[in-house]
């Protein structure tokens, strides 16, 4: 036998193998089955024709027949929409994927808020030396936002640079405030885009963003499908 210790030789799949195939869903008394057709960050989609036989927070499990193997999985259904259901993603249920997954990045309004600390030395009327610290706040306006950062629009000034830490409170439903790091900026004439990466959320921070991101990419997705679904109609 000649298999070397710590390496697998189980192969590995990407996630556009799973895509249009078999998938059962089954609930408690009750088996449907449909197609896989979207799975991108925390959902997966899967067509239906019984799709109103499902309620919103059921826990279901999934058996997905596809070109790379059965997959049994147990999820929840999180959205309903005609002729579909999406369910969580449970990404790590999933041996063999070979892809390493992060909630895409998601177009969203909303403001905030970045300041940043400074200190400056002075010197007294006694001819000591003082360090007075100060802080500066400025409004952003969100554009996107992930589980890792944000991008967002700042008018100038100021300038920032790569590699400037800031303290940024965002208005998500909920406040988020977190540090950040600029990691790219873009000039405009008037407005500046930023790219930022959260520093050191906590736990709860996290399930919090994470909830957040998992609403708006429902709400996004299938905003997107009932668009295409009036445009064909009133083609």
């Amino acid at each position: 036998m000649n298999e070397r210790i710590g390496f697998s030789n189980k192969p590995t799949f990407a996630m556009k193998a799973l895509l249009h195939s078999r998938t059962m869903v089954e609930k408690e008394g009750y088996v449907a089955t449909g197609v896989l057709a979207h799975a991108e960050g925390e959902m997966m989609e899967i067509e239906l024709t019984e799709f109103k036989n499902f309620e919103l927070g059921e826990p279901v499990s999934l058996t997905v027949y596809s070109p790379v193997g059965i997959h049994r999985l147990q999820s929840t259904i999180i959205a309903k929409a005609e002729g579909s259901i999406a369910v969580i993603f449970p990404v790590r249920s999933l041996a063999g994927l070979d892809e390493k997954r992060e909630s895409p990045r998601i177009d969203i309004e909303a403001r905030g808020t970045i300041s940043r600390t400074y200190s400056q030395e002075v010197e007294s009327s006694k001819g000591e030396k003082l360090t007075i610290e100060a802080t500066d706040s400025f409004d952003i306006e969100l554009r996107n936002i992930s589980n890792t950062g944000i991008g967002f629009s700042l008018m100038s000034p100021p300038t920032l640079a790569n590699g400037d830490i800031l303290m940024t409170s965002l208005s998500l439903g909920f406040k988020l405030e977190c540090k950040i790091e600029i990691i790219r900026k873009d000039d405009g004439s008037e407005w500046k885009f930023y790219g930022a990466r959260f520093q050191e959320l906590d736990e709860q921070q996290q399930r919090a963003l994470r909830a957040y991101l998992l609403r708006m990419q429902i709400e996004a997705y299938f905003k997107l499908k009932q668009e295409k679904a009036s445009a064909k109609k009133s083609r």
